[in-house]
C-alpha cells in the first residue's frame, strides 16, 4: 500500500472515530435533555388539555415534542415554550440540565413554589419568561455573577416573588427588557441598575420598593419605557431622568415622591405618556413641558401642585388627556388651550381655577369629557361650548358661573351627564335627555 493510500485510510479512520465520539456524546447529551424534560413532566399535577402526556412520550424523538425546539446540528434542546397551557405544578431543578437552552417560556400557567437555582446557571439562556404564574421565592444574590451573561429578556411579572433586586443583575449586561411588575419585591432599587445600558424597557411597577429613585437610572439612555408606579418610592424625582431622551413612557404614579417636578422633564421630547399622579409633588408645572410636543397623556392628579396653567401649554398639540385633579392650581385657563384640537379628556376638578371659561374651548371638538367642578370659575358659559358635539360628560358644579345656559348646548347630542348645580345659572334646559344635576 503506497503512502497516499495509507494517509487516506488514516484520515478516514480518524474522521470515523470523531463521528463515533460525537454520536456517542450527542446520544448521551440528548438523553440528558430527555431526562430533564421527563423530570419536568413528572412535576405537572394538572394538564387540563392532556398535552404533555400525549406529546412527551419516552419512545419518541424529543425534538418533535410539543413546545420543544432543537438545533439542527447537535439536536440539543434550545427552546422550551409551553406557555398558556393551563399547567399546574412546580419547576424541578433538573431543568437546569438543559445546558443548550436559549429560550425558556413557561408564562401564563399556574406554576408555584420557588424558581430553582439551576435556572440561573444556564450559560446560553437569552430569554427567560416566567410571567403570570404563582411562583414564590427570592432571587439569588449572585444571579448574574457566574452565568446568564447572554440574557437579553427577563420577565418575572405577575408572580409572588419577594426580596430585593440583587445588585449582581448588573452582570447581565446584555439585558434590553426587564419586567418584575406585580410581585412583592421590596427594598431599594440598586444603583448598579445604571450599568444595564442596553435596557430599552424596565417595568418595576406594583411592588413594595422604597427609598429614592436612584439617579444612576439616568445612565440608561436607550430606555424607551420606565414604569416604577404603585410602590413606596420617596424623595425627589431625580433630574438625571432628563437624560433619557429616547423615553416614550414614564410612569411614577402612586408613590410618595415629593418636591418639584424637575425642569429636566421637559427634555424628554419623545415622551408620549407621563404618569405622576398620587404623589406629594409640589410647585408649578415646569415651563419646559411645552417642549414635549409628542406628549399625549399628562397625568399629575392628586398632588400638591400650585401655580397656574402655563400659556405655552398650547404647544403640546398631541395631548389627548390632561389630568390635574386634586391639586392647588390657580389662575385662569389660558385661551391657548384652544390649540389642543386632539384633546379628549380635560380634567381639572378640585383646584383653585378662576376667571371665565375661554371661548376658544369651543375649538376642542374632539373633547369627550370635561371635569372642572369644585373650582372658582366665574362669568358665563361661552356659547362656543355648543360646538363640542362629541362631549359626553360636562361637570361644572360648585363654581361661580352665572347667566343662562347657552341654547346651542342642544347641539351636544352625545351628552350623557351634565352637572351644573351650585352655580348661579338660569334657564335649565328641558331638551336634554341626559342626566342633569
Amino acid at each position: 500500500m503506497d503512502r497516499s493510500a495509507q494517509l487516506y485510510l488514516l484520515i478516514t479512520s480518524l474522521l470515523l472515530l470523531q463521528w463515533l465520539i460525537d454520536y456517542s456524546s450527542a446520544n448521551s447529551d440528548i438523553n440528558a435533555d430527555r431526562s430533564s424534560l421527563l423530570a419536568f413532566k413528572s412535576r405537572i399535577s394538572l394538564d387540563p388539555h392532556n398535552i404533555l402526556p400525549q406529546s412527551w412520550r419516552n419512545e419518541s424523538n424529543i425534538c418533535s415534542w410539543m413546545g420543544v425546539t432543537c438545533d439542527s446540528r447537535y439536536h440539543r434542546v434550545t427552546q422550551l415554550n409551553i406557555s398558556s397551557m393551563g399547567l399546574v405544578g412546580t419547576i424541578p431543578p433538573e431543568i437546569g440540565n438543559l445546558s443548550f437552552l436559549v429560550s425558556l417560556d413557561l408564562s401564563n400557567n399556574s406554576f408555584h413554589g420557588p424558581i430553582p437555582a439551576s435556572i440561573f446557571n444556564m450559560s446560553f439562556l437569552e430569554v427567560l419568561n416566567l410571567r403570570k404564574n404563582s411562583l414564590s421565592s427570592s432571587l439569588p444574590f449572585d444571579m448574574c455573577k457566574h452565568n446568564l451573561h447572554k440574557l437579553k429578556r427577563l420577565r418575572f411579572s405577575y408572580n409572588n416573588l419577594f426580596g430585593e433586586i440583587p445588585s449582581s443583575l448588573e452582570h447581565c449586561s446584555l439585558l434590553d427588557y426587564v419586567s418584575l411588575i406585580n410581585n412583592n419585591f421590596s427594598g431599594q432599587v440598586p444603583t448598579q441598575i445604571g450599568n444595564l445600558t442596553l435596557l430599552q424597557e424596565l417595568y418595576l411597577g406594583a411592588n413594595n420598593f422604597s427609598g429614592n429613585i436612584p439617579k444612576e437610572i439616568g445612565a440608561l439612555t436607550n430606555l424607551q419605557t420606565l414604569d416604577m408606579s404603585v410602590n413606596n418610592f420617596s424623595g425627589y424625582v431625580p433630574r438625571e431622568i432628563g437624560n433619557l431622551k429616547m423615553l416614550q413612557l414614564l410612569d411614577l404614579h402612586n408613590n410618595e415622591l415629593c418636591g418639584n417636578i424637575p425642569k429636566e422633564i421637559g427634555y424628554l421630547t419623545n415622551l408620549v405618556s407621563l404618569g405622576m399622579s398620587t404623589n406629594n409633588l409640589s410647585g408649578p408645572l415646569p415651563a419646559t413641558m411645552s417642549d414635549m410636543t409628542s406628549l399625549e397623556f399628562l397625568g399629575v392628579a392628586v398632588n400638591h401642585l400650585s401655580g397656574s396653567l402655563p400659556r405655552n401649554i398650547g404647544n403640546m398639540t398631541s395631548l389627548w388627556t390632561i389630568s390635574l385633579a386634586y391639586n392647588n392650581i390657580t389662575g385662569e385657563i389660558p385661551k391657548e388651550i384652544g390649540s389642543l384640537t386632539n384633546l379628549e379628556i380635560l380634567s381639572i376638578p378640585i383646584n383653585g381655577i378662576s376667571g371665565s371659561l375661554p371661548r376658544e374651548i369651543g375649538n376642542l371638538t374632539s373633547l369627550v369629557d370635561i371635569y372642572m367642578d369644585y373650582n372658582a370659575l366665574s362669568g358665563h358659559i361661552p356659547i362656543e361650548m355648543g360646538h363640542l358635539v362629541n362631549l359626553e360628560y360636562l361637570e361644572l358644579e360648585h363654581n361661580n358661573l352665572i347667566g343662562a345656559l347657552p341654547k346651542k348646548i342642544v347641539n351636544m347630542t352625545s351628552l350623557i351627564s351634565l352637572f351644573l348645580k351650585y352655580n348661579s345659572l338660569s334657564g335649565m334646559p328641558f331638551f336634554l335627555s341626559c342626566t342633569i344635576n
